[in-house]
């Protein structure tokens, strides 16, 4: 290699210098933003997760669904995280939480995160964490698109949680939310999160909501007046779920719903909520029920009744 050459090269190596520092410098400025950004908007407050999904460990690709097949959940044993650490590693999106399970207390849904004592129970447990990844699509992101993945992962203020809740809960929450339902009532701290309460569009949106779920359009009959009660002659126990058994949390909820004519449990719905996702439990095991249809001069006919739910550890 010829002086020349080697002096050439040196002297294109010495100009690109100062372009590989300022670019690494903007990046590392770029990084520097987004982290701040991330910690200012998401860290330490507590988000409604999106489908409700179990597991200590989520992945989402860079499309925003969920990897491996996963189902829903119940909202109030699986719907709400904490966010205690927030990043971005690479072309990934990094979040670390701690379940916030729903429970009633003074028949009101209130907060609780998992692992600490409910009720004044004096006892140590450990607290149940999450860790979420999120495929950003790119490296070095940019605060819009973090909040374009986190969007898919959480509800928004554009949300709202009565429409993503089952049929079952349907009226409870809507009314709930209302404020004209006593025995589902939201405290204000669940209410202030994003996508729980959207003002403005809850109620046009929840009355259908509401119809579709309870559905009481050709209104069943009910006991008394020549009308013999339906009996229960089949039933399954409902199970305690791993959050409830975990926190020690029981108690007893209640459900409507109307036997029909065949003696099957139909257009179940909670009326008195328990939380801590027992109620999900509760409705699983009684949509199995089977009665003796109830009758009127002789004839089955459907009759909208409730039942109780007791979940109690022994």
């Amino acid at each position: 290699m010829s002086a020349m050459f080697r002096r050439s090269c040196r002297v294109v190596a010495s100009a690109a210098m100062p372009f590989l520092f300022a670019f690494a410098s903007a990046v590392h400025g770029q990084n520097a933003d987004l982290k701040q950004y991330l910690r200012d908007h998401y860290q330490g407050k507590i988000f409604a997760l999106r489908g409700f999904y179990p597991g200590d460990h989520l992945y989402y690709d860079s499309s925003g669904a969920p990897v491996g097949g996963i189902t829903a959940g119940d909202w109030t044993g699986d719907g709400f995280v904490l966010v205690t650490d927030i990043h971005a590693s690479g072309d990934r999106l990094v979040i670390e939480g701690r379940r916030v399970v729903v429970t009633m207390t003074a028949k009101q849904f209130q907060l609780h995160p998992m692992g600490d004592p409910p009720h004044g129970i004096d006892n140590e447990k450990r607290a149940v964490f999450l860790k979420i990844e999120a495929d950003l699509g790119a490296h070095h992101a940019r605060p819009e698109q973090a909040d374009a993945a986190i969007s898919k992962i959480f509800l928004g203020a554009e949300d709202s949680l009565s429409e993503m809740v089952p049929g079952y809960w349907k009226a409870c929450v809507i009314n709930g939310l209302r404020g004209t339902n006593d025995n589902c009532r939201f405290s204000a701290e669940i209410s202030a999160i994003p996508g729980v309460s959207t003002p403005g569009n809850t109620g046009a949106v929840s009355a259908a909501a509401e119809g579709d779920a309870v559905n009481l359009s050709s209104k069943p009959l009910h006991v008394g007046k020549g009308i013999s009660p339906p009996k229960l002659i089949y039933h399954r126990e409902p199970e305690f779920n791993d959050r409830a058994r975990q926190e020690k949390y029981q108690g007893t909820m209640t459900l409507g719903l109307v036997v029909n004519t065949e003696g099957v449990p139909t257009r179940i719905h909670v009326l008195s909520p328990l939380g801590c996702g027992l109620d999900a439990k509760a409705v699983q095991a009684v949509s199995s029920w089977k009665f003796q249809p109830a009758e009127k001069d002789g004839q089955a006919v459907p009759v909208e009744i409730a039942v109780e739910v007791d979940f109690h550890l022994y």
